[in-house]
C-alpha cells in the first residue's frame, strides 16, 4: 500500500454518505439498495455552482490544501511526482498526503482488506486538512481503492469546510484526457491483472459489473474498490454524465483536459508556490496496436457508457468548445 501521514483505523465498514443537497423532495419514492440506502441515480439534482466561483477574495491565497483526484492513466503520475516536490524544505516544505493500494493482484482477483485502505485514507485526509499554521500548505492525492465520490460526496465537503473554517483554502484538482485514449491506454496494464485481450475488449458490453478496468466517468464516480465494480447502481448513461458534470462542478477547482501546463498554472495561480517543472513520467514507451473493428467497437462502448458525452461536455464547461457558435 502506498501511504503517508495515515493512522490505522479499526476493521468497521465505511457506510456509504447521504449526499448533502442531492437528494431531493423525491427521496421518499427513490429505489433502495439492498443496504437501505439511498439510489443515488434516481434521486433529483439542483446543479450548484463551480468550486472556483465561491466568494474568496483575490489570488494567490495564502494557505490551504490541494487534493488531486488522480485518475489511472490520465499522466497522473507527473503530477504526484510533481506535488512532491514541494515537500522538499529548499521547495515550500509542502506536506504530501496518500493513502492508496492496487485494487487487483497478477492472479487478476480482487485483494482483499480494501475496506481498510478507504477508512485508512479518510483518516489521514481527515487530520491532513485540521490544524493548518498561518502561510501553510498541504497537498495530497487521491487515488486507486479511494472511498468513491458518488456515494461520499459528504466528505468532501466536510473537508473544505474543515480547510476554509481556518481561514484557507481547499483546491480540488482533476486532469482527464480523450476517452479513446485513454481506454486504450489501459490495455498496457494487461498482464498486471492477469487479463486477456477478450476480456479488455469486452468489459463494457455490460452497463454495469466488477472489471478490471474502469472508464474515466466509471473511475470518476464509483473508483475499483471490489465486486461491486463499476457503476454499481445500474445508473443509465445520461445520469452518470449528468452525475459527473455536477460533482465537477461542486467540489472542483482545477479541471484540464491533457494539458499538464494548463494544469500546473492552475494550481500555482491559487496557490502562489514559486515555479517547478513537471517532468513527464511513468510513459509507455511499447507501441499499443489495435485492428480498426477493435477502435470503432471501443468506441462506440465508450458513447453508450456515456464517457464521450462527459467528456463533451466538459470540453464546453471548462474549455470554451465551441463557443464561437454561441452567437449563431
Amino acid at each position: 500500500m502506498h501511504s503517508s501521514l495515515s493512522k490505522s483505523v479499526d476493521e468497521t465498514a465505511y457506510p456509504d454518505y447521504p449526499i448533502r443537497e442531492y437528494q431531493q423532495s423525491q427521496q421518499s419514492s427513490a429505489s433502495y439498495t439492498n443496504n437501505n440506502h439511498p439510489n443515488p441515480s434516481t434521486t433529483a439534482t439542483k446543479l450548484l455552482p463551480t468550486a472556483a466561483t465561491h466568494p474568496r477574495g483575490p489570488a494567490p491565497y495564502g494557505c490551504g490544501v490541494v487534493l488531486f483526484f488522480h485518475i489511472p492513466s490520465t499522466g497522473g503520475n507527473s503530477i504526484a511526482n510533481w506535488f512532491r516536490k514541494y515537500a522538499s524544505p529548499r521547495n515550500g516544505n509542502i506536506t504530501f498526503y496518500q493513502t492508496w493500494t492496487r485494487s487487483i493482484g497478477k492472479d487478476g482477483n480482487f485483494l482483499p482488506n480494501l475496506q481498510n485502505v478507504q477508512d485508512a485514507f479518510i483518516e489521514g485526509m481527515n487530520d491532513h486538512v485540521e490544524n493548518l499554521d498561518s502561510g501553510e500548505w498541504r497537498s495530497g492525492q487521491y487515488h486507486i481503492v479511494q472511498p468513491p465520490l458518488n456515494s461520499t460526496e459528504d466528505l468532501w465537503y466536510k473537508w473544505r469546510a474543515t480547510v476554509e473554517s481556518q481561514g484557507c483554502q481547499m483546491i480540488n484538482a482533476i486532469m482527464l484526457r480523450d476517452p479513446l485514449n485513454h481506454a486504450m491506454s489501459l490495455y498496457k496494464i494487461l498482464n498486471r491483472k492477469n487479463g486477456t485481450r477478450e476480456e479488455w475488449m469486452d468489459y463494457l458490453e455490460q452497463p454495469s459489473g466488477a472489471g478490471k478496468w474502469a472508464t474515466m466517468l466509471d473511475f470518476f464516480l464509483y473508483n475499483i474498490n471490489g465486486p461491486t465494480g463499476r457503476n454499481p447502481y445500474n445508473a443509465t448513461k445520461e445520469e452518470k454524465v449528468r452525475r459527473g458534470i455536477e460533482l465537477l462542478q461542486r467540489h472542483f477547482d482545477v479541471v484540464s483536459l491533457g494539458d499538464h501546463t494548463d494544469f500546473m498554472n492552475q494550481v500555482l495561480n491559487y496557490t502562489g508556490w514559486k515555479h517547478l517543472n513537471m517532468p513527464h513520467t511513468n510513459v509507455g514507451k511499447k507501441t499499443l496496436e489495435f485492428t480498426k473493428k477493435e477502435v470503432e467497437k471501443l468506441y462506440k462502448l465508450l458513447v453508450r457508457n456515456g464517457d464521450i458525452d462527459f467528456v463533451d461536455a466538459v470540453k464546453q464547461r471548462y474549455n470554451g468548445h465551441l463557443s464561437y457558435l454561441s452567437d449563431v
